[in-house]
C-alpha cells in the first residue's frame, strides 16, 4: 500500500503544493501521521526535490520566451563544463540540456521584451565560453506548460 500512497501524496502535491499536511491527510485518505511520515520519505529520498511558487512568466513581466539551440567547440569536457557555468550563472535562461543530435544543447530563455532577448542572443551569448553557434526558436503561443509528472504511469514510486 506504501506505494499507492506516495502516488496519491505525490499527484496531490504537484497540483496543490501548499496544502496543509491536514488537508493533504484527508485528500489522500490516510491518517495525518502516515501522511506526515510518507511525506517526510518522500522529501528525504529525493523523490520531492522542494516546492515553489508557479509563476506566469507574461504577468511578471517576461513577455518573451525562446528556445535556443547551442552548439559548443567540443575539444574537451572543460569546453562543456565553461559553458555550463555560464549558463548556470545567467538569470535568463531558465532550463538548459544536454542533447544528443544536432545540437550540444538546449536552452529555455526569457526576457522583458525583444531588445532585452536580442541583447541576450548577439551579445551575452557570444561571451558564452566556446559558443560555435546557436539557433533561436521564438515561442508564439505556449499550447502545454506542466511541472507535474505522470505519477499515475510510473511502475514505481518508492522513497
Amino acid at each position: 500500500m506504501t506505494i499507492e500512497q506516495d502516488k496519491i501524496i505525490l499527484e496531490t502535491l504537484q497540483q496543490h503544493g501548499r496544502m496543509p499536511i491536514v488537508e493533504l491527510a484527508k485528500a489522500t485518505n490516510m491518517s495525518e501521521s502516515t501522511c506526515l511520515r510518507r511525506t517526510r520519505a518522500l522529501e528525504e529520498s529525493g523523490i520531492i526535490k522542494g516546492y515553489a511558487a508557479l509563476l506566469d512568466a507574461e504577468k511578471a513581466g517576461f513577455g518573451v520566451m525562446a528556445y535556443v539551440q547551442v552548439n559548443i567547440n567540443q575539444r574537451n569536457e572543460a569546453a562543456f563544463d565553461s559553458f555550463k557555468t555560464a549558463v548556470l550563472e545567467h538569470p535568463l535562461v531558465l532550463e538548459c540540456y544536454s542533447l544528443s543530435g544536432q545540437f550540444d544543447h538546449l536552452m529555455k530563455v526569457v526576457a522583458r521584451n525583444n531588445k532585452e532577448l536580442s541583447h541576450f542572443l548577439l551579445k551575452t551569448l557570444r561571451e558564452f565560453p566556446e559558443v560555435r553557434d546557436a539557433q533561436t526558436l521564438f515561442v508564439l503561443d505556449q499550447v502545454k506548460h506542466t511541472c507535474a509528472l505522470p505519477i499515475s504511469l510510473s511502475p514505481h514510486v518508492t522513497s
